[in-house]
């Protein structure tokens, strides 16, 4: 691999003992000389590479669940350094990688390296389109290194080439330099970082955000430099000093300056169908938020509500609100709208919704809940069965906020996506869950033909008889079939499906359409003929499910958008990962197709999404990054 062979040491042993089964691995990858020949290299290839295609847990590739293809024993030792080292063929070198990085997650990014790996871990993954993952190994900031496992040498060192991009390169006889930042590095706000280079000090930094750079530069003088920006559009880069174009390479436009100081304002190129790209809030005085809604106000103003404290389930927990005023590119800072009522209660899952009519309040539903630790005998009052809801309404476009209501009792309200306006009736979907293992949580609907003054109760008619995939029988996805792993501890009887937090579509005949989220391995599907007032059978489609909520919403044209995480459960599993993050499209409700990914890192979860779509057919997306930050994504399909 050339861009990290300045980490090679000068002069390596001489050749490995390709016979000798007892030389260790790491013996044999320390004496190989990078310009070994190809039989040498399918000879260390034989002997300590395995390659078992069609191995992976699930149907669909996912990081984390890669094949069986390996180097070794498979520790991260093993496969770093044939990676490396360039011993790795190119048709297998996704799946090795691949399981470096389901390595890495399962020690909680805090990889168990020895010291021949180590100064090799952070290059190789950030050669490997990983960058993101060393950033979040050396805690998200790399100028702090005294709480990563990883020593300060190296993570200076792959600061500077890797996060910075500057590397001085030799071409032609002379040295130049490579000014490469790696932009992608969402949480990435900002660097300011030095290198002293072999032609004297270069200094790259820069402020951003998704979507856009303020880029300041200063090199020696006398000297000329590559620079590279995330853009093939010449428009997108704005200069205020001397620069040529020399060519678009790598969905890079590459840029020649000489020294002295220099300044790009970039704009990124975003992925198909998006058109913006946002955090909702990059700092805030609480460290963790969850279950965003969103929400247009009569004005015109975007409004995004979501949960924001210490952890889910504090006590500390707020409804937090964030405005992006209409025609403005920015949000306001979170502002504090609903707080627990009761002592030691946290908030959860608030809704926003306004009815779409003139002079209509916005109304703002929310649940509150015991917080943890909270017991009456041996029954953990925590749990999401011992919900109540609040209502509160604002009728200056959320602004201010009355005091809350309390729902009449046995209802719940939106229980987490928003509700629907149809016909005159406002139809919530809603749902119950069990403080009881072995009774299946229950979808359900609150209808009101008065705006709210009175509430009635529908539910589906019947439920299809499943398995709960944690007490299916341990496998791959393929396998996910309803087969008890303890008939005994399973009652002998199959169950209904455990479904909450319906979404509702509204198809052009006026039936309705409700998506769940499910334990069982799939998302369910229930329809009513009737406006709401009675739901038919609940049953299980194939759309893949892994215990995580949902949203969707009825286009203007009558196609249908779906947001969700592409991972089904595995058997013998409660959930899966929240991660890939996609927008799917469907004409009739049941076969869907992919046309947006939203994330698909796995570092951490992408989850509870809600969209709504505005009058021109733009979606617009908001979800839980990571915990610690709400995204907002406006799509154009």
């Amino acid at each position: 691999m050339k861009r990290i062979s300045f980490l090679l040491p000068s002069v390596l042993y001489l050749v490995f003992c390709l016979s000798a089964c007892s030389v260790p691995m790491v013996r044999d990858i320390l004496v190989y000389r990078e310009t070994a020949s190809d039989s040498l290299r399918n000879s260390f290839n034989a002997k300590y590479l395995t390659v078992r295609p069609g191995t992976s847990l699930v149907d669909k590739p996912h990081i984390l669940f890669p094949d069986s293809t390996f180097y070794g024993a498979n520790t991260l030792d093993d496969n770093i350094l044939p990676l490396a080292f360039g011993l790795v063929p190119d048709s297998v070198r996704g799946a090795v990688v691949s399981n470096v990085i389901a390595t890495i997650r399962r020690q909680h990014f805090r990889p168990q390296v020895g010291p021949e790996a180590e100064p090799w871990l952070l290059p190789v993954l950030a050669e490997n389109g990983w960058n993101s993952w060393a950033y979040f190994i050396c805690d998200k900031h790399p100028e702090m290194v005294t709480d990563t496992c990883i020593a300060p040498e190296y993570v200076k060192a792959w600061r500077e080439r890797y996060v910075a991009g500057i590397e001085a390169l030799p071409e032609g006889g002379r040295t130049q330099i490579r000014l490469r930042p790696d932009f992608r590095i969402q949480e990435l706000d900002s660097l300011d970082c030095t290198v002293q280079t072999p032609l004297g000090p270069v200094r790259s930094r820069f402020t951003k955000d998704l979507m856009h750079a303020e880029w300041y530069f200063e090199l020696p003088q006398g000297v000329r430099a590559e620079v590279w920006t995330p853009t093939v559009a010449r428009s997108k880069v704005k200069r205020r000093c001397l620069a040529r174009r020399l060519r678009v390479e790598d969905g890079f436009s590459v840029w020649r300056v000489r020294g002295g100081r220099h300044h790009f304002s970039v704009d990124f190129d975003l992925p198909d169908h998006v058109l913006e790209a946002q955090f909702v809030y990059e700092n805030a005085d609480f460290p963790q938020c969850h279950s965003a809604t969103l929400c247009f106000a009569e004005n015109g103003d975007l409004l995004c509500a979501f949960n924001g404290g210490t952890a889910e389930h504090e006590p500390d927990t707020k409804v937090r609100l964030c405005r992006k005023p209409a025609g403005s590119d920015t949000w306001t800072a979170p502002e504090a709208v609903a707080v627990p009522d009761k002592d030691r209660y946290c908030l959860d899952n608030p809704v926003l919704f306004r009815i779409p009519e003139p002079g209509e309040p916005l109304l703002l539903w929310y649940k509150i809940r015991p917080g943890y630790n909270m017991k009456e005998g041996e029954i953990d009052l925590s749990t999401i069965a011992f919900w109540e809801a609040r209502l509160k309404k604002s009728y200056d476009n959320g602004q201010t906020w009355s005091d809350f209501e309390t729902l009449p009792e046995g209802f719940l309200g939106p229980i987490k996506d928003k509700p629907v306006w149809h016909d005159g009736r406002l139809i919530c979907g809603s749902s119950v869950q069990s403080k009881y293992a072995h009774i299946p949580h229950r979808i359900h609907f609150e209808w009101s033909d008065d705006r709210g003054a009175t509430w009635h109760w529908a539910e589906p008619d019947s439920v299809q008889l499943s398995i709960p995939c944690k007490l299916r029988k341990l496998g791959r996805v393929g396998e996910n079939v309803d087969v008890p792993a303890d008939p005994d501890r399973y009652y002998g009887n199959w169950l209904p499906i455990s479904s909450i937090q319906p979404t509702i579509l509204i198809h052009q005949d006026g039936s309705l359409q409700a998506l769940s989220r499910t334990g069982n391995g799939k998302m369910s599907v229930t329809w009513s003929r009737d406006n709401g007032a009675s739901w038919g059978p609940e049953t299980l489609t194939d759309i893949p499910q892994n215990g995580s909520g949902i949203d969707a919403v009825t286009l203007p044209d009558g196609r249908f958008a779906l947001v969700y995480n592409d991972f089904e459960t595995l058997p013998g599993r409660s959930g899966g990962p929240r991660s890939p993050l996609k927008v799917a499209v469907s004409e009739d409700g049941l076969h869907w197709m992919d046309v947006v990914t939203l994330e698909d890192d796995a570092i951490k979860e992408y989850s509870y999404p809600a969209v709504i779509c505005d009058a021109e057919g733009c979606l617009h997306i908001a979800y839980t990054w990571r915990r610690y930050r709400i995204k907002y994504v406006k799509v154009k399909l």
